[in-house]
């Protein structure tokens, strides 16, 4: 059994506080190096962010690597591609970026030629559509042919069945 400890005893309420004063600054001081660490890391992170791909390179590398899976390239050969496929691709952008003042003119004078002829609850409908079609176009999603079927789901021109008119009954 525990002897039970005399509270009226100064030198034993003095060794419970220090006992408790020593708790509350460990947690303190735990607290306070947790603080220290994650803003350090914070800090170190921030400044360690990796550089953006630039999206001229992303398209090359994903367009490189479908080129070599699918035409088996060898490598003296993807080597030799690769700049061509980057020339191509950088030239491609430098039109992009100056034909898109043209293109944005072109259909906000399409915008208002629609909406100056559509009643008020076509131009509710219209507007709906029109941030559809925009999205596509800035997505570059839009077709303005359909895509070519893969050669097993063309019809051959023999087996191309003859539409049949109805007949119309003269009575």
């Amino acid at each position: 059994m525990k002897p039970v400890e005399d509270l009226a005893n100064p030198a034993l309420l003095l060794k419970r506080a220090l006992y408790w004063r020593m708790a509350f600054f460990s947690i303190i001081i735990l607290l306070a190096g947790m603080a220290i660490g994650a803003s350090g890391m914070f800090l170190w992170f921030s400044n360690q962010k990796p550089k953006a791909a630039v999206p001229q390179t992303v398209t090359i590398n994903r367009a490189m690597r479908r080129l070599e899976y699918q035409l088996k390239l060898k490598k003296p050969q993807a080597e030799q591609i690769k700049p061509m496929l980057r020339k191509c691709v950088v030239s491609l952008e430098q039109v992009r970026k100056k034909a898109r003042p043209q293109i944005n003119q072109d259909l906000r004078h399409m915008n208002q030629g629609i909406a100056s002829v559509l009643e008020a609850n076509q131009m509710k409908k219209w507007k709906r559509y029109e941030k559809e079609l925009m999205a596509l176009l800035q997505d570059n999603r839009v077709r303005l042919h359909p895509p070519n079927k893969q050669r097993s789901q063309q019809v051959k021109p023999t087996q191309k069945k003859a539409i049949q008119k109805p007949v119309q009954s003269t009575e």
